[in-house]
């Protein structure tokens, strides 16, 4: 159920987790998040999480600012005020935490502190798509029995 969902059943085991380097520069960091198919990514420094880069931070901190992208790093466009969750948050804080500071995605971190990679905005919304369309079959299936399928096809024949 839903209310029992925690970080760890969203992201499932991470193979791979992403980030960029403080010192890189924002072309360098656009060419990362492009490649690896992502929005938002970690930012580290001498091996430690120091802040988060995404998209809206290029075209709005570079871009806008008419700034070359091979002149500026990513240490002058992140932010570095992080909203973390661990391992083990609720589906629902993080929901929360997501409405509360208008953002789209949290950084995960393990049980060591260590950074785990992000967790999005779509990634709550897949979870929950998923979720409800399992307890509509669980309803269908005790509404109309084992043979809903067949139950079901005539109705919306009719």
């Amino acid at each position: 159920m839903i209310e029992n969902l925690k970080v760890r059943d969203i992201i499932g085991k991470r193979e791979k987790i992403y980030s960029v380097d403080a010192d890189d520069t924002t072309d360098i960091a656009a060419l990362k998040l492009r490649n690896f198919k992502v929005r938002t990514i970690g930012v580290i420094k001498n091996g430690k999480l120091v802040g988060v880069v995404g998209q809206s931070d290029f075209s709005t901190k570079v871009v806008a600012m008419s700034k070359r992208p091979s002149d500026v790093t990513v240490s002058e466009i992140m932010s570095a005020d992080l909203v973390t969750v661990g391992l083990d948050s609720s589906f629902f804080d993080c929901i929360r935490l997501l409405d509360t500071h208008h953002i789209s995605h949290l950084v995960v971190l393990d049980e060591k502190e260590n950074y785990y990679g992000m967790l999005s905005w779509w990634d709550l919304q897949q979870k929950l798509v998923d979720e409800l369309k399992n307890q509509l079959e669980l309803l269908q299936e005790y509404a109309f029995g084992p043979h809903r399928n067949v139950i079901l096809d005539q109705i919306v024949r009719k």
